[in-house]
């Protein structure tokens, strides 16, 4: 059957034929375009190459240079020389040559006064600066060079102090050095024509050593391969051209014969089976000469019998896969996915067979710790001994599920508490047998398990269990339990602090509920005149009328992990404030955030919304509990992304914690908060006090401004101010107020300012 507008496979030979000859024409032309692009790349390469090597013997040599002058400076004899120069003329032509100091016989050198005069006039032909230049004489090595009678000379000049921590200056040192010759003795220039080297200096100019090399004049040896690598490369493109083309009159030739005439005979046997007209074993007498062909025709014979067979595979592959998907990856047990579906079937199949049901949850006891210690792929390796564990020590139809992390859960049908507490502590058994310490884990690995049991008269309670498991679970883990809680009476009590504390409720409700988080203000007043410069934000909830401080609901968030949905409620409430304009314009804030808050993106995000109040009210975050960073890299981005909208970052706490140092030196912070524990040490006159001065002076020269917190005397404070630290809070200035009361206050200041004007 032949197709309107269809073509041969002939001729799409011949178009390809055609359209390679054209092709290889074109990469004829390109090559030979190319040769003279790698002869000009060939030529520039040599130029940088030489560059590089002539600019690194330079800098070699101003290294040496300055080393030697270090050295120099360093040298009780130079310092001796510039107190008593009695020996200057013997030491200074003799004994510096024979220390090995001054080695080359191409150096000179000089001291001179702190006022810049030489010490004394050098003898011979190679006279020296009488005085130092102008410039020099700042206390700082510089150096320079000279044309000097048509000569290139270097000057390093140096300054010499009476001891190694320069704070008493002696003198100076200037060592002379003749450039070109000593240059060339640096080492033989492979790649740079050394006759062609030149420095272009007028007669008695002077040239800082920063523009020398910009100066020198140069250029690279000639590479007498660059010409026969161009005739090798002509002569091989000439080849190759001529290769493709006879290539592609012999490929037509070959692709006529073996590919077109099988695919033609192959095209009428398709179009006889469409028909029904083909016999197959005909056809198989007639095998083809090119194997994969031969292989296309007997596919279409035997496609009914693949298909079918494609078919069956099908199916097994669909039950594997329900499989997988059902299984955790790790540790091979069932995934939550399966968890969910046998639990929901299960309570199903209740209604018809009522009987006794436990729950058990597993937990691994500091399994974050073991993590963060020994790394991922051992604390993989860990869930899956805990988990083989567990599967050995259930009955054998029980079901073992990884819900997420390091928790396991199942439950156990036809069974009663004593039974479910008895499979427990067989787990618990085969757990402590395990050999963690094969892994290099020291510390002892175990489980917290919790059991709720319901009786077969009680099925209507059943939904509560996975929650009565979570509670006895938490109880176990309480100091002085065996690991091991069945949800009863005494977990009733004991759950009272964990799911129904007052503290708890009002946390719940405050993130729930918008403007239970109140924000209290502490004034940051600045020193020396203690004008208040900006306020701290700090959070409280109003929960039935009563304020709950910080102490009463912050271990409950940081139990239950919620530092970064309080940090939304605050910055949110924070808005609200600054949003009613109730502050004077120019008053900043400062906002506490918890170091794991900043990798959450809908907490920057919130915070680059706040930034429009910038221009009205200065904002600064203050990052706590910077141990608990563990994703650096991230979050020190999105700490130069709030820079860039003119928030300010201040380091809370500073002085408790984990390696407060590191996250100060990892992270861009501007503002350093020294904490009460520090600033209290202050006011006492010993080792412990000078030591926190001496730092708090060593931080503001690093640049840090830093924030005295928890001043309460008066001695504290005067020590405070006389250590030049920029800002200072504390109950002796202020304690944390409502916004209205903070804005009636500035309210007031401002009425006693008019009626004092």
């Amino acid at each position: 059957m032949r197709w309107p507008d269809a073509i041969s496979i002939k001729q799409i030979a011949l178009a390809f034929i055609t359209g390679l000859l054209v092709l290889v024409s074109l990469i004829g032309a390109f090559a030979a375009y190319q040769t003279r692009a790698v002869t000009r790349n060939l030529e520039q390469h040599n130029q940088s190459a030489a560059q590089a090597e002539l600019s690194s013997a330079v800098q070699r040599l101003l290294n040496h240079t300055q080393e030697q002058a270090l050295n120099l400076a360093n040298w009780d004899e130079t310092r001796q020389q510039l107190v008593l120069p009695e020996y200057y003329s013997y030491w200074r032509d003799q004994r510096v040559y024979e220390s090995g100091i001054l080695s080359s016989r191409f150096v000179r050198v000089a001291l001179y006064t702190p006022s810049g005069s030489l010490l004394a006039p050098s003898q011979g032909k190679i006279q020296l600066p009488p005085r130092l230049p102008a410039g020099v004489s700042t206390g700082q090595a510089s150096t320079w060079l000279v044309n000097a009678a048509g000569a290139t000379v270097l000057y390093h000049a140096f300054p010499v102090y009476i001891d190694e921590r320069s704070q008493s200056l002696l003198g100076y040192g200037l060592i002379r050095l003749d450039f070109m010759p000593a240059l060339m003795q640096q080492e033989a220039l492979q790649l740079t024509d050394t006759r062609s080297i030149g420095l272009s200096l007028k007669p008695g100019e002077t040239l800082p050593a920063a523009d020398l090399f910009s100066r020198l004049k140069f250029s690279a040896r000639p590479d007498p391969d660059q010409s026969r690598f161009q005739a090798i490369l002509s002569r091989t493109l000439l080849a190759l051209f001529v290769l493709l083309v006879v290539t592609a009159l012999l490929g037509f030739v070959v692709y006529n014969r073996l590919l077109v005439r099988p695919l033609r005979r192959l095209s009428q046997d398709i179009d006889a089976m469409q028909h029904g007209w083909f016999s197959p074993n005909a056809a198989r007498s007639q095998a083809m000469r090119i194997i994969e062909l031969e292989n296309v025709r007997r596919s279409l014979y035997e496609y009914q019998l693949q298909l079918r067979e494609l078919h069956g595979s099908l199916e097994h592959q669909n039950r594997e896969f329900h499989s997988q998907a059902r299984q955790d990856a790790l540790t091979g047990c069932h995934n939550r996915r399966a968890y969910e579906e046998d639990w929901e079937s299960f309570r199903h199949e209740l209604k018809s067979s009522p009987q006794g049901v436990a729950f058990l949850l597993f937990d691994c006891d500091r399994f974050k710790t073991i993590n963060d210690t020994y790394g991922h792929a051992k604390g993989d390796r860990v869930l899956t001994i805990i988990a083989d564990a567990l599967v050995m020590a259930l009955r054998a139809n029980d079901r073992l599920y990884r819900l997420g992390g390091d928790e396991f859960a199942t439950f156990l049908s036809r069974t009663t508490p004593a039974q479910a507490k008895q499979i427990a502590q067989r787990c618990q058994s085969l757990l402590d047998a395990s050999a963690f310490s094969d892994l290099g884990i020291n510390e002892p690995v175990g489980i917290s398990i919790g059991i709720a049991f319901c009786a077969a008269d009680q099925l209507e309670h059943i939904d509560e269990l996975p929650k009565q498991a979570d509670i006895a679970m938490y109880t176990a883990k309480q100091p002085g339990r065996t690991r091991i809680a069945l949800y009863g009476e005494d977990t009733e009590r004991a759950s009272q602090t964990l799911v129904a504390s007052r503290e708890t409720s009002a946390l719940f409700q405050a993130l729930a509920t918008p403007g239970m988080v109140e924000m209290h203000y502490q004034s940051i007043h600045s020193l020396p005149g203690r004008k208040i410069d900006y306020y701290e934000a700090l959070a409280r909830i109003r929960y039935h009328g009563e304020l709950i401080l910080p102490d009463g609901f912050l271990p409950v968030i940081n139990s239950r992990r919620l530092e970064a949905e309080f940090d939304v409620a605050v910055l949110n409430q924070v808005d609200a404030d600054l949003s009613s304009q109730q502050f004077p314009p120019g008053i900043g804030v400062s906002i506490n955030l918890s170091a794991q808050s900043i990798s959450h993106p809908e907490i920057v995000s919130l915070l680059l919304e706040l930034s429009r109040h910038n221009a009205r009210h200065p904002l600064m975050l203050e990052i706590t509990e910077t141990s608990l960073i563990t994703q650096m890299v991230e979050v020190r981005t999105y700490l130069d992304l709030l820079r860039t909208v003119n928030y300010r970052i201040a380091m809370d706490d500073f002085g408790t914690g984990y390696s407060p140092l590191r996250y100060l030196v990892d992270l861009p912070v501007d503002v350093v908060k020294f904490d009460i524990s520090l600033v209290n040490k202050l006011g006492q006159d010993n080792r412990a006090g000078q030591v926190v001065a001496d730092f708090a002076r060593m931080m503001t020269d690093a640049g840090y401004s830093l924030v005295a917190e928890g001043v309460e005397t008066e001695t504290v404070l005067r020590k405070v101010e006389s250590l030049g630290i920029a800002h200072v809070q504390g109950y002796l200035l202020s304690r944390p107020a409502p916004l209205a009361d903070v804005a009636a206050n500035h309210a007031a200041q401002n009425t006693g300012i008019t009626h004092a004007a």
